[in-house]
């Protein structure tokens, strides 16, 4: 097996490395045994060798050179992995589309995860999602309709997953330790089929999140009267935050049938 690359991690990146033996067994042993996985950022390979041991397909995504080189050298011994280099945001479609995993994991980078939560999110996968955050992004994604972190996310990660976090941890079981917690949210697929499109569902949260504090009839002003809003059963005075992903699903419906979607 190749030898590890230099574990120093890139700022630029969002990089910091997991080393809580732990917490790297219980994501992986959160992928059940024989799945077809992806692994977002490997970086020095914590969660990487215990998924390599229980999994019957890796493919890693790793943008740093260093570490898809050493990945690489890896792969060329061991058939169960298969490495992509570049830009998980370029590079995800193709490998979902092409590798058909039932399973996604990774230490997301602090930098992308809103986007890159989103882009998972409408990946309907057979298995689930285990993925790392900030432990302030996670409960924005684990959070439910009411409360003050509830968000676009949280509306869109429910479009194929049930939510739950499963683990919580200080910045000590890192390195570099970061200045915040992290916390680890599991994604399991649901197996309900939605009632709208994903990007349906993704275009009419952004609108409906894009000023929290107001109505939503205000945010769908133009789109949305107060009597239609009557008509699809929600009440048009609610913000936001207290819109249910059930009420957020029929917005989407009466959108699209609106503009002939």
């Amino acid at each position: 097996m190749s030898k590890h690359p230099e574990q120093h991690a890139k700022k630029a990146l969002g990089q910091h490395f997991l080393r809580d033996h732990s917490a790297i067994r219980r994501i992986a042993h959160a992928v059940p045994e024989g799945a077809n996985a992806i692994e977002i950022g490997p970086g020095p390979g914590a969660i990487t060798e215990s998924l390599l041991a229980r999994v019957g397909k890796l493919c890693v995504i790793e943008m740093d050179d260093r570490f898809a080189e050493h990945w690489q050298g890896v792969a060329d011994e061991n058939p169960v992995l298969s490495v992509v280099h570049g830009d998980v945001m370029q590079e995800l479609d193709t490998t979902v589309s092409s590798l058909k995993p039932e399973w996604i994991a990774g230490n997301l980078p602090y930098n992308l995860s809103g986007p890159l939560t989103a882009k998972l999110a409408g990946f309907p996968l057979s298995g689930g999602m285990v993925l790392m955050y900030q432990r302030e992004v996670a409960e924005r994604i684990a959070a439910d309709p009411g409360s003050k972190v509830y968000g676009g996310l949280s509306v869109l990660v429910r479009h194929f997953y049930d939510v739950k976090r499963l683990l919580t941890l200080p910045p000590g079981a890192f390195s570099p330790p970061p200045k915040v917690h992290s916390a680890v949210i599991l994604l399991t697929a649901h197996g309900r089929i939605p009632a709208c499109d994903y990007k349906i569902l993704q275009k009419t949260v952004r609108q409906g999140f894009a000023h929290r504090r107001k109505t939503i009839s205000n945010n769908f002003r133009g789109s949305i009267s107060a009597e239609q809003f009557e008509v699809i059963g929600i009440d048009p005075r609610k913000r936001p935050e207290q819109i249910d992903y059930d009420s957020w699903v029929k917005m989407a419906i009466f959108l699209a049938e609106k503009q002939g979607q």
